[in-house]
């Protein structure tokens, strides 16, 4: 998670270094490549909800000129693995990152990856909201993440003034007393997010399709890996996934099922598999080894998909 206390602010009394040096301990390491002794005031705010930090950035210098800039060095010394999603409430955001750059104006969002080199520079009396997020929760959300980074998206869109609008609210909330309540509402307001992203820069049908059988095959490579783990439910698996209950249930309903009855198949069916090649004399064990706490209930669900009994088939071999 980013470094960061439930709350921290820095205001202009301590100059650029403090500010720099907080900014650097919150979000990002970086290097200012100009001098830091002139004029400059600056503060910000951060506080987490969940697995996001969330908070506002205010950054202005004595000649509207402030520029940061992240390299591969940083990146060894400071491995966080975060996309930042900024939004511009007032000046203006220049964002560089895979030879591509773009200009973030009030209204406007825009998002760079922490894992790869950039380049910010903070333009005029700048003052903006910055989101930052797990990898694990954009790249489930959103294909092709690589092509989105640092390109802005006009507040004067439809998505881009929704997304503005939902973190708007999301980072107001954070500092009510309404905290518990807005880590609970994480996954439901990235889905909003970069549903919203998605539709300004949706992939073409097919690779949004492989994509999507991509996805699934990591989830049901999880799953395989844990059938002996009780604990398996939506929610558990959906943060351990960094996918929203919505998106687990509709990759699964593109196979007619659910996660939940693919889960209770493959348990039952490794489970046939032990009893039928003789690799244990204990049914209980077996139960116990593919994620069933209760004995007679794996029995019945076993006789039910398979038309006998465990026992049975036990015995006969």
């Amino acid at each position: 998670m980013p470094q960061s206390s439930e709350f921290s602010t820095v205001n202009g009394d301590g100059g650029f270094d403090a500010w720099h040096h907080q900014t650097c301990r919150i979000y990002s390491v970086t290097e200012c490549p100009v001098s830091q002794k002139r004029e400059f005031q600056g503060s910000f705010t951060a506080h987490k909800l969940g697995e996001l930090l969330v908070g506002d950035v205010h950054a202005r210098s004595q000649d509207g000129h402030l520029p940061l800039i992240r390299n591969e060095t940083d990146i060894r010394r400071d491995p966080r693995d975060y996309f930042m999603l900024f939004v511009s409430l007032n000046g203006e955001l220049g964002i560089s990152q895979s030879n591509r750059t773009t200009i973030v104006k009030a209204g406007d969002i825009a998002l760079y990856d922490q894992a790869s080199p950039f380049a910010l520079d903070f333009g005029g009396d700048f003052h903006g909201r910055v989101m930052a997020i797990p990898r694990k929760r954009v790249v489930s959300r959103l294909a092709g993440i690589t092509d989105v980074t640092a390109r802005s998206i006009s507040g004067k869109t439809a998505a881009g003034h929704f997304a503005h609008s939902i973190l708007s609210q999301y980072n107001d909330m954070g500092q009510s007393n309404y905290a518990d309540i807005t880590a609970r509402m994480e996954s439901s307001v990235l889905d909003l997010i970069f549903g919203s992203i998605e539709h300004v820069y949706q992939p073409d049908d097919g690779a949004q399709q492989v994509y999507r059988e991509r996805q699934l095959s990591r989830i049901k490579e999880f799953l395989l890996s844990n059938l002996q783990d009780t604990q398996l439910n939506i929610d558990t698996i959906s943060a351990s996934q960094g996918v929203s209950a919505r998106t687990l249930n509709r990759l699964f309903s593109i196979e007619g099922t659910t996660p939940m009855r693919w889960l209770w198949k493959q348990r039952l069916e490794k489970s046939y598999e032990v009893i039928a090649g003789a690799r244990t004399a204990s049914i209980t064990d077996v139960a116990f080894d593919f994620g069933f706490s209760d004995v007679s209930h794996f029995s019945r669900a076993f006789k039910k998909e398979f038309g006998r009994s465990p026992v049975s088939i036990l015995r006969r071999n």
